[in-house]
């Protein structure tokens, strides 16, 4: 260890002394910051001498896998380095680093390391650390507005791979976004899986389902929840690698789930398959994919994987997750953290299985949250109308009236509670019941603090607080047509990016809350495309390849959209799906034809406009709010904009002052959050321009939108004073 080693490290020490002695605070990322002002580089030479090194990255499960894997690697007695607190980037993995310097010393020298690492500084990390192993667990969307578009992701873990050439690549090969990345390394790869259907948790939502080498849309035989299950590319034959290590006769239980790990690295050379018996205490199927991709770990890393089911049985999650606390002793409560809509999906189907009756929802929107709540449309709350007499919902956090219209639209018949914190939702709770809570990154800690503080000392303060009535929000009377409204959402499975699903919902919502008959006709990807009785017309937003497949998709439909907006008929187009209605946008260096319909024109700007954006429209009375993300910088040539846009720098270009676009019955727009849900005027005025074309009543009966306008409010002052 060299003297400026030696320095960075004095001086990390003394960082951590401060924090923890005199401010009372765990040692978090502040000594790994120190010693990285004075050592950039320190990661490198403190990894020196520690073998086997496992880095776990990905989108959900890092802490949970990688305080599996370290018990793992510790079961044999060897000292294992680990930052177990979910200090994931540069900064926790060399306070980890400096904290572990001397730890082996009673286990004869033999250390090990197992870090968590943030995806987007495995780039950072893996080229100085030399491990043996990254596991690479699954890519979901996940804070849009700091990490980008999972393609960005993808380039950063292949790249990071490429500087650590002898480094093992464990991947979930289940997911295609992982094995599109295995796809393009020469790493050594060990893919895992899940080897059979288990019909468990298939969602409506996933992330891409595209080929890694075509981008056409990928078959699958069967899919367990997201994008994760067995694809094949119908085109080019592309498929679901060979699993290595996989997980075979998974059954759920009433404790868990009982599964075996068949380990098959050997099989081409004729070895036999090793299998390995697991049984875990754990619902939820991503359980299945830790405990795997934890098992995985230990193999690749010479483990002793006997010892494997006894370091699962004495597992506890890290920081509170999943734990119940006991409160009184006739009141429970289980927290749960989730981050975006595949964890929050899980945490649902759990809570479901349980027949949660009394829920918690905590949504914020700090930095490490990300600031766009649009992801929480993607959350299948509608799972929750099969839970028997659901008591009542509460929300809180700092996005509590973006969470509280998503439960109304969900329609769960119970009352919904605007909440300050736990304490507060406690109130609501009744004697022998059990809350279950879900909540977002930031809002997690403070959710667990509270309830460690509140299982010693809380008691009840009598009956349980009195609930509001439950939201129904039904106008009186009802319209006659010859047939429904029929709105038609645009390629779903490729362009669902920003929580499209929510303005459908509030699109189909206000129509039913009316007694304005409807109907919801989707149009998926290779589908023909039916525009002739369409009154209303979604096409969403997608990630670049994603959007690219709709392109091509719709160049040789580009007649029956072109024929339907020049007809008058009624169209929202989010983000990507507004640039392809231009002339053509850019992606990178690539101009891609548009469809020609609108007079408008998109290139590439230097920059992303990221932010929550409000927007002075004609269309209706209150200023638009919404939350923009884009690269493209798009030029109105003959249109007239949407409106104006309220903050400086933002909307089409960040220069003109104007956002989106006004053409006829179309509304082209950057702004999602979805839109529609916080502006109900947006809304209601699509509808009613599809009765007036359809010769009907266009005067709506007005609704309680208490909640909606509260939610608008939030995210104006929000936009406003940025």
């Amino acid at each position: 260890m060299n003297a400026r080693v030696r320095l960075a490290c004095l001086a990390a020490d003394a960082a951590h002394w401060g924090v923890t002695r005199l401010l009372h605070r765990g040692g978090g990322n502040v000594p790994g910051t120190v010693a990285l002002r004075l050592d950039p580089g320190i990661v490198g030479p403190l990894s020196e001498g520690i073998d086997p090194i496992v880095v776990v990255t990905g989108t959900n499960g890092k802490t949970t896998t990688t305080g599996l894997a370290a018990d793992a690697l510790a079961a044999d007695g060897r000292a294992v380095v680990c930052n177990r607190a979910g200090n994931n980037m540069e900064s926790g993995i060399a306070a980890a680093l400096v904290g572990g310097r001397h730890a082996g010393a009673g286990s004869g020298g033999r250390r090990a390391g197992c870090f968590e690492c943030d995806e987007l500084y495995t780039v950072r990390v893996l080229p100085r650390m030399r491990p043996r192993a990254l596991v690479l667990l699954n890519l979901f969307r996940d804070q849009l507005d700091r990490y980008g578009e999972i393609d960005h992701t993808q380039d950063v873990i292949a790249e990071a791979l490429r500087r650590s050439p002898e480094t093992a690549l464990v991947f979930n090969a289940d997911d295609p976004l992982c094995a599109g990345i295995a796809d393009r390394v020469d790493n050594p790869l060990v893919p895992f899986g899940i080897d059979e259907p288990t019909n468990l948790e298939a969602d409506r939502i996933s992330d891409s389902r595209f080929c890694a080498r075509c981008n056409a849309p990928l078959d699958y035989a069967y899919v367990h929840y997201g994008q994760l299950g067995s694809y094949r590319c119908p085109e080019c034959g592309w498929e679901r690698p060979r699993l290595a290590i996989a997980a075979v006769n998974v059954c759920l239980t009433c404790g868990g789930f009982e599964f075996d790990v068949e380990d098959r690295r050997g099989e081409k050379d004729g070895a036999p398959v090793v299998r390995h018996h697991v049984r875990t205490r754990y619902n939820g199927l991503y359980m299945v994919y830790n405990v795997m991709a934890a098992l995985a770990a230990d193999l690749v890393a010479g483990g002793d994987v006997d010892r494997f089911q006894g370091v699962l049985d004495a597992y506890e999650p890290a920081s509170g997750r999943g734990k119940t606390f006991s409160l009184d002793g006739r009141r429970q409560v289980t927290s749960n953290l989730a981050k975006n809509p595949t964890g929050f999906n899980r945490m649902v189907q759990q809570a479901r299985a349980e027949n949660a009756r009394c829920l918690a929802l905590f949504l914020n929107d700090n930095d490490a949250d990300g600031h766009d709540v649009s992801w929480i449309w993607d959350i299948d709350l509608e799972r929750l109308s099969d839970v028997s007499d659901l008591r009542f919902v509460c929300v809180g956090g700092t996005r509590r009236e973006d969470m509280a219209v998503r439960v109304k639209y969900a329609e769960l018949g119970a009352p919904i509670v605007l909440v300050d914190d736990i304490e507060d939702a406690l109130g609501y709770l009744p004697a022998d019941e059990r809350l279950h809570v879900i909540a977002n990154y930031t809002a997690f800690p403070p959710v667990v603090a509270d309830l460690e503080r509140l299982a010693e000392s809380w008691r009840a303060p009598g009956a349980a607080r009195e609930l509001p009535a439950a939201v129904t929000p039904r106008a009186e009377g009802a319209v006659a047509l010859s047939r429904p409204l029929r709105i038609v959402h645009l390629y779903p499975d490729a362009l669902n990016l920003y929580g499209d699903g929510g303005n459908i919902a509030s699109l189909s919502k206000r129509c039913a809350w009316r007694g304005i008959p409807c109907r919801v006709d989707q149009v998926l990807m290779g589908q023909e495309l039916d525009l002739s009785d369409a009154d209303v017309v979604l096409l969403g937003g997608g990630a670049d390849r994603d959007q690219l497949a709709v392109c091509h998709e719709l160049q040789g439909q580009r007649d029956k959209l072109a024929a339907y907006v020049a007809d008058g008929g009624a169209l929202l187009a989010i983000c990507g799906g507004y640039q392809l209605l231009g002339h053509y946008y850019m992606m990178g260096e690539q101009r891609v034809e548009g469809l020609h319909v609108l007079d408008v024109e998109t290139t590439a700007g230097p920059t992303r406009l990221i932010g929550n954006v409000a927007v002075d429209s004609t269309v209706c009375d209150a200023p638009i709010v919404g939350f923009e993300n884009h690269a493209g910088r798009t030029v109105l040539g003959a249109e007239k904009p949407l409106g104006r846009a309220l903050v400086s720098g933002t909307g089409n270009n960040g220069g003109d002052g104007g956002e989106g676009v006004l053409h006829d019955g179309v509304i082209g727009t950057y702004l999602h959050g979805p839109i529609l849900p916080k502006n109900p005027g947006v809304t209601d005025w699509l509808i009613a321009r599809a009765l007036r074309r359809r010769g009907a009543d266009a005067d709506l009966a007005p609704l309680d939108d208490a909640l909606e306008r509260a939610a608008h409010d939030v995210a104006l002052r929000i936009a406003t004073h940025r």
